[in-house]
């Protein structure tokens, strides 16, 4: 058997935590730049604001209704889903991280075979030691698990948590859920179903496996069978390494000045090296680009604000990557422009061990390997940005962040006093 459990309005529940006064009360999160809703709790559905709603809209409608708004506090976030997990660890044998709110566990080998009692050992212990709510389903695949958390998560009289072991009750919630709601059914696959007079996840379970094969290939077959309970979807307990890493970020304030776009581009090399080095993969491709804006007049053609670089030997140094990506910083940027954004990305990850040095390679890679991962150690004793690359400078504001709550559990300065 196998259990989701899924933390309801994930980001909105973080905030509540750590005010309670909000329990019960509408709230909403904001994207970076506090451009839209990527988050709300049930209270604030039934007022009507859509996900992805522009803020600027609806925002006169979200002060008249008493809505409460916050920025996205991703380092909150991240620390909340940590001790969410770990939390859950404790209860049962494997688990997999599905997602930040999200977690799947193989509840095989458990002495309890009461997986009704299980699943409430799981949520009580969450919102206990975390104050996070969450709702579980459990079933005998993951897919199934899947459904039995959507009807666990919307209907009270299951108290978030909801077990499909009978056949009859299996299909009966199949029978009332829309294929495109399935776990990896998406627009298209779900479109072109209806199309086929397939509109529930159990004219889909149903379906002639041969039809399904020809037309959904071995990924649809595959889901068909979930449906009908077999086991077809491991559970992955060790995350895969990333192929690609990109981090980018949208300005508060247009970026005009070279130099300040260096800044930029060196802080995101410095985060994406970071996380190469965290899984011991190196990059034989770094990646640069820039952007102005949908609305900017006169723009530079789309292939003048990217530009790419391969390594002659794959890196996860960031004094060699902060240099190269500079160097096409200065290939790719114009004077006169207003740009909005930038990033860089890396591909071609190869494992840190198995690097081909080059016999021309020029740079000193022992000696600032020594001295990246003593700037590692430091930042992360003393915390993120103790130690910064000088081409850093004085750190530009990415993002319009005008009602962030502190970062409770992260940094001292904002852990709450109790007198």
């Amino acid at each position: 058997m196998y259990a989701i459990i899924d933390c309801n309005s994930f980001y909105a529940s973080c905030e509540r935590v750590f005010a309670p006064h909000l329990r019960n009360k509408p709230v909403v999160v904001l994207s970076n730049n506090d451009g839209c809703v990527i988050a709300r709790t049930s209270e604030a559905k039934k007022l009507g604001i859509p996900m992805g709603a522009e803020y600027f809209k609806y925002k006169e409608y979200m002060e008249k209704n008493n809505i409460k708004v916050f920025s996205s506090n991703y380092p909150l976030y991240a620390d909340m889903s940590e001790r969410m997990i770990n939390t859950i660890s404790e209860i049962v044998p494997e688990i997999e991280v599905y997602s930040i709110d999200e977690a799947f566990a193989k509840l095989s080998g458990l002495p309890e075979k009461d997986y009704r009692k299980i699943g409430l050992e799981i949520k009580n212990r969450v919102y206990k030691y975390t104050g996070l709510p969450v709702s579980v389903g459990i079933a005998p695949a993951k897919t199934l698990a899947k459904v039995a958390n959507f009807y666990a998560k919307r209907y009270p009289k299951f108290s978030n948590v909801l077990v499909l072991d009978n056949p009859t009750t299996i299909d009966q919630a199949l029978g009332l859920l829309d294929v495109s709601e399935i776990w990896g059914i998406g627009y298209r696959y779900s479109k072109f179903l209806k199309n086929n007079n397939i509109k529930s996840a159990l004219d889909l379970k149903n379906a002639p496996e041969a039809w399904i094969k020809k037309h959904l290939k071995v990924t649809g077959l595959r889901t068909q069978k979930e449906l009908k309970g077999v086991s077809c979807i491991p559970l992955e307990t060790v995350q895969p390494d990333k192929k690609q890493i990109l981090v980018s970020r949208s300005f508060k304030n247009a970026v005009t000045d070279i130099n300040e776009m260096k800044k930029a581009v060196s802080t995101f090399i410095t985060i994406a090296a970071l996380k190469m080095r965290k899984q011991h993969s190196n990059a034989s491709i770094l990646g640069v680009f820039v952007n102005s804006g949908r609305f900017a007049q006169a723009r530079r053609p789309s292939e003048d604000c990217f530009k790419t670089a391969v390594l002659q030997t794959p890196s996860n140094n960031t004094f060699e990557l902060i240099k190269i990506a500079c160097n096409l910083v200065d290939s790719i940027f114009y004077s006169g422009y207003k740009y909005k954004k930038a990033g860089v990305f890396f591909s071609g990850l190869c494992p840190e061990s198995g690097v081909q040095f080059s016999f021309f390679d020029t740079f000193d890679r022992d000696k600032f390997s020594k001295v990246v991962k003593t700037i590692d150690f430091l930042n992360d004793k003393y915390g993120k940005n103790t130690v910064l690359f000088a081409v850093q400078g004085e750190q530009i504001k990415l993002s319009t962040q005008e009602m962030l709550s502190p970062e409770y559990t992260t940094k001292w300065s904002d852990i709450i006093e109790v007198s």
